[in-house]
């Protein structure tokens, strides 16, 4: 009689790694011995997959054992129990129920006393319903229990992420926090500051793409060798990592958790969750940047192809006095007009707009008054240096908040 050519299967998973008896070595030592005192096996190959859930198959050994039965590589699959196979019922019962006989595979748990040799019926019994019940019933309070965890460490400000954002590396005295990466750091704050000076995402991502710089994902992969398997590495910088870079409040220190969520257990694409569901932590790290210089740049991204023009000073500057919305750009009868957003859309403010010309001179009026200056004309370097914001208000009233001010 020819000999059975075996697959062990062996699994851990993150959750069970803490159980000695689940372990690893423990699981091959078991197989091994059960295969030593049976002299119709033959062992083939150890297939492991460490670190992998059992609630799904979407597991890479267990792949591979699956190609190599189609390929006649093994007939029989040896297991230390039914939990290292699988903890959902539906697919265990599909692959011991329907694949392996259509293979004519011989199924074997040890600690189970299951073997399909024996029992080519053993699926549906109800002894074998109610192990797998059990099991994926452990799989799911775990589930639960885990999450319960880590939404309690984020609500307590702790990151409970694999890798630091970019621009950070895990301390290594307290891996829920960040210290500051300082190359990468001099790359954010060099994307922060060519966009002060009005160069485009698309200009950013050239120049660091000329000079080689890699990518977020490239120096995490190739220089601080913390990434996960699921990171999409992009080769070069483009417009969606530089607009990422730029709107991520990590920068500023605040760490933000819960983004997106599982909307089912069994369900592996996440849903985005709204910003009342998020876990905020504020001054949790060292910033990069600072509030001032991020909510510069935010008000230049709602404006970026108005503040790329050469004759455009002042739309990331002003707010209205009376609302304290933003300001829309408007053009009639070749004049521009600064229009408050809410008064535009007619929501509630009486604020209308201001002559463009007229608010430049009204501007300049005030910051030669203020800096005892006789500047005839005010330029981008003169205004992102020394105003903070400009204040409009009814009758062409203006309210300038210097840098400088207290």
């Amino acid at each position: 009689m020819s000999k059975y050519k075996v697959g062990a299967y062996i699994r851990l998973s993150k959750d069970d790694s803490y159980n000695e008896s689940d372990s690893i070595d423990n699981q091959k030592s078991i197989i091994k011995d059960y295969i030593k005192d049976n002299s119709d096996f033959e062992l083939v190959d150890y297939y492991v997959d460490n670190g992998y859930t059992g609630t799904n198959f979407d597991r890479p050994a267990f792949v591979k054992l699956c190609f190599d039965i189609v390929k006649k590589k093994i007939n029989c699959v040896i297991v230390k129990d039914m939990s290292r196979f699988g903890r959902d019922t539906g697919w265990v019962k599909v692959y011991l129920g329907e694949e392996f006989p259509k293979h004519s595979v011989r199924f074997i748990s040890i600690n189970d006393k299951l073997d399909s040799l024996k029992d080519s019926n053993y699926t549906d019994t109800l002894e074998f319903a109610l192990l797998n019940l059990t099991h994926e019933h452990y799989a799911v309070d775990i589930s639960e229990k885990v999450s319960a965890v880590k939404h309690l460490q984020q609500k307590k400000g702790d990151f409970i992420g694999v890798s630091a954002p970019y621009g950070y590396l895990k301390d290594p005295n307290d891996c829920h926090k960040f210290i500051v990466d300082d190359y990468a750091t001099s790359i954010i704050k060099r994307i922060f500051n060519m966009t002060l000076e009005c160069k485009s995402k698309n200009e950013i991502a050239d120049i660091l793409n000329k000079e080689g710089i890699l990518t977020p994902s490239r120096y995490k992969s190739e220089v601080t060798k913390v990434t996960s398997n699921k990171t999409i590495k992009s080769k070069k910088w483009n417009n969606t990592i530089i607009n990422e870079i730029l709107k991520n409040e990590t920068y500023i220190g605040t760490l933000i958790q819960g983004k997106n969520r599982k909307p089912m257990r069994k369900i592996k694409k996440l849903v985005k969750t709204s910003r009342e569901e998020w876990k905020v932590c504020e001054n949790h790290h060292e910033p990069i940047i600072d509030k001032e210089t991020f909510q510069t740049v935010q008000n230049i991204l709602n404006f970026s192809d108005i503040v790329q023009e050469e004759n455009e000073l002042l739309i990331t500057k002003i707010r209205c006095g009376e609302c304290h919305s933003e300001f829309y750009r408007r053009k009639a009868k070749g004049i521009y007009y600064y229009w408050c957003k809410s008064s535009y859309r007619k929501i509630g403010c009486n604020l209308k707009s201001i002559r463009k010309d007229i608010l430049e001179k009204l501007l300049l009026v005030d910051f030669n008054d203020k800096y005892k200056k006789d500047y005839k004309k005010l330029n981008k370097n003169l205004v992102n240096k020394y105003i903070k914001q400009i204040e409009i208000f009814d009758k062409n009233r203006v309210k300038v908040v210097y840098k400088s001010d207290k």
